[in-house]
């Protein structure tokens, strides 16, 4: 991905021993991007031509940044959550994004995942670590719920394959819409402009997922906020009867002749 580097910064800091610059809002998405996809403060660094502590500071910035703009619609979330399970009626719930906890799951049997240790969860590994283990575990759940800072698009297939009754999905992907990016979702999603960047054509793309493993998503609810999307989807079994209707129809047209 082309980034804008930002401008030197001069100081007379004692206790900088690099060469400070400004960061741009292309190299933030793209730090987050790099993030996203798996790649250490390491690697990033490497790429970014900055130190592994700037790196750390930065995420921790931006993740405060974003949990600071949730807050406005975090309210809304938390009471869709609940009238969601409450309609769903799960036995068991998978939160592997659970952050400091959702209020809709605690009188549920909620399986819960963060990688930050500081937090209480279950278990306290990398999102698509943790879903492969359950997976392996032959571990189903009645809900999964995907809140992720970014894109949880790795964990779909699983957590498809996982969920039994419903699924929700946070789309921080819409975020990169801001920055006129469009490098992630072509990619993953086909989108190639930023008019057809929309959260509906997410949607499209995790519903075909679905069929591709015999369950149908219905929509319960859609929510756009600014430069983030969810997306709660009820799950049913899929049953393909186009090609049963059209051998049907095709047998009618078949004259039998004894012999």
């Amino acid at each position: 991905m082309n980034y804008e580097k930002g401008n030197i910064i001069n100081t007379t800091n004692p206790y900088i021993h690099t060469t400070p610059r400004k960061w741009t809002e292309s190299e933030e998405a793209y730090l987050l991007q790099l993030k996203q996809e798996g790649a250490s403060n390491k690697k990033i660094s490497a790429i970014l031509e900055r130190s592994e502590t700037a790196i750390s500071i930065k995420l921790k910035r931006l993740k405060k940044r974003n949990y600071t703009y949730n807050n406005a619609h975090s309210s809304e979330k938390t009471k869709i959550n609940k009238t969601f399970v409450e309609y769903i009626k799960p036995d068991s719930i998978l939160d592997l994004y659970c952050g400091e906890g959702n209020e809709a799951y605690t009188t549920y049997n909620t399986t819960t995942n963060d990688i930050n240790q500081s937090l209480t969860a279950d278990y306290h590994l990398d999102a698509l670590h943790c879903i492969c283990k359950l997976y392996s575990e032959n571990k189903k759940f009645d809900i999964i719920d995907l809140d992720s800072f970014g894109s949880s698009y790795d964990c779909f297939d699983l957590a498809i394959k996982m969920a039994k009754k419903g699924l929700c999905i946070t789309l921080g992907e819409i975020g990169h819409k801001r920055f006129k990016r469009l490098d992630f979702v072509e990619s993953r999603y086909g989108i190639t402009s930023l008019n057809d960047f929309t959260s509906d054509n997410l949607i499209k793309v995790i519903q075909t997922m679905g069929i591709a493993n015999k369950k149908e998503l219905i929509v319960y609810c859609k929510k756009d906020w600014a430069n983030i999307s969810r997306v709660w989807f009820e799950i049913k079994q899929f049953k393909q009867v186009s090609q049963w209707n059209e051998n049907k129809s095709a047998r009618k047209n078949i004259t039998l002749f004894d012999f």
